[in-house]
Parts: structure tokens; C-alpha cells; sequence
């Protein structure tokens, strides 16, 4: 588990890297300028979609049978496939999915390993932006048939939902208009921030101070960030 890691010996069979936050604005931003299709899928139980890992030491887990399963005392079972909980199904997961876009054709967006983008020619007539951050993925291009079809190939490879148009994206509000992608002021992230803990008066843009729980949001947040380190990175 993470809390037995070790320097130097599993922290790197453990990092899935996931695109900062600043990339999918600037995919956005790209789409809303270009005027590109922007759309996202979600891999359903993505883990156990993924490859086992062949490298480091956490790819290599065993468990006991489960209580009523008629087994000898001594036999163990070995985890054929990433499940969640696992330090490297993440890891996995991104190794598989990197993979699959590098034999489509893909190459990774300078420094983000978690963003790719396939030029035009060949299969795809059209250039192809994606990133995924763990299961969620945002695809742009500038043909809705070539990324119909590119999502097709896509979900026959891992099972998923085609998620459609992309109406929102962490902290922003993707508009359809001709003026394009727009983020929120900060004003409003704040509100979208409070309206999930129910701090936030109806109809209002600002935290009410007497629904003000300092405590509560610190909690809240301090624990998905520290559970989820791909949340931490975005």
C-alpha cells in the first residue's frame, strides 16, 4: 500500500501521471479558437481494464481465498488484473492506454505523457487532440465524423460511455457560443466549491458566512487530495 512505499524501490512502478489542469484549459481553449468538436468518454471499472504490469514490485500481489471457498490452508490467489486499492493500477492503466494511442498513431503533447495528439493522414483524416485524466477523457478535433469514428474505435477497445459534447470541465463552464470556451471568475468557483459542501445560499455567487464551516471544506478537500494524488496533481 502507498504507506509501505519505499525510496528508490516501488515509488516509480506507482506514478500514473494525469494532465494538469492547466492542459485541459488549454485544450479548451484550442477547441473554442479552432471551433473543434470537443467530447469526452469514461471507461467503465477502468483498472481492470487495464494490462498487468510486467515491472517493479507492485504487479506481482497475492491474496487468500475468500471465506467459504473450499481451498487447501497454504493456497493463495494471484491478482491477474489491476484492481482498485492497488498502489500500481493507476500506473497500469496509463501504460495501457499510452500504448494503445502510441499504435493508433499517436505521440505524447511535449512534457504531458497523459496527452496525446495524432496528426491528419491515414485512418483519421483529421487531427486528433486527447487527454485522460485516469478514466476521463477529453477528445477534440475538427470533424465530428472523424471523432465519431475515432470514439468508436476507442470504445470497441475499452468499454466506456460516450459521454457526448463537453458542457463542463473542473472550474469552467465550456459554452457552445461563437465566443467560446469561458472559465469561471473566482468568484463563481468559489460558489461551485461551497454549493458541493452546501455552504452557499440559493441563487447567490458568494459563501454566506454563517454556513461558513472553515473545518469541514479543510477536511473534505484535504482528504481527496491525499487519497487521490492524480486530484492533487490537477
Amino acid at each position: 500500500m502507498g504507506n509501505r512505499m519505499q525510496e528508490g524501490k516501488d515509488y516509480e512502478d506507482s506514478l500514473a501521471p494525469v494532465p494538469h489542469a492547466t492542459s485541459g484549459c488549454i485544450i479548451i481553449s484550442i477547441a473554442a479558437a479552432q471551433d473543434l468538436e470537443l467530447h469526452s468518454c469514461d471507461l467503465a471499472q477502468a483498472f481492470i481494464q487495464a494490462d498487468k504490469l510486467d515491472e517493479g514490485v507492485n504487479w506481482l500481489i497475492f491474496i487468500r481465498p475468500p471465506q467459504g471457498a473450499v481451498e487447501d490452508a497454504d493456497t493463495v490467489f494471484e491478482v491477474c488484473r489491476p484492481l482498485y486499492g492497488i498502489p500500481s493500477s493507476a500506473r497500469a492503466l496509463h501504460l495501457t492506454l499510452s500504448h494503445w494511442f502510441k499504435e493508433e498513431g499517436f505521440t505524447t503533447a511535449g512534457f504531458e505523457d497523459s496527452v496525446w495528439v495524432r496528426e491528419a493522414g491515414g485512418k483519421y483524416v483529421h487531427q486528433l487532440i486527447v487527454s485522460a485524466h485516469i478514466d476521463d477523457t477529453l477528445m477534440a478535433c475538427e470533424s465530428l465524423y472523424t471523432l465519431q469514428a475515432f470514439k468508436s474505435e476507442f470504445l470497441t477497445r475499452f468499454e466506456g460511455t460516450n459521454e457526448g459534447e463537453v458542457t463542463t470541465y473542473p472550474a469552467l463552464v465550456v459554452n457552445s457560443s461563437v465566443t467560446g470556451s469561458t472559465g469561471a471568475s473566482r468568484s463563481d468557483k468559489l460558489w461551485m466549491c461551497g454549493r458541493s459542501f452546501n455552504f452557499t445560499e440559493p441563487g447567490t455567487s458568494q459563501l454566506s458566512r454563517h454556513h461558513w464551516n472553515q473545518g469541514g471544506i479543510t477536511g473534505h478537500l484535504s482528504f481527496v487530495t491525499m487519497t487521490r494524488c492524480d486530484l492533487a496533481l490537477a
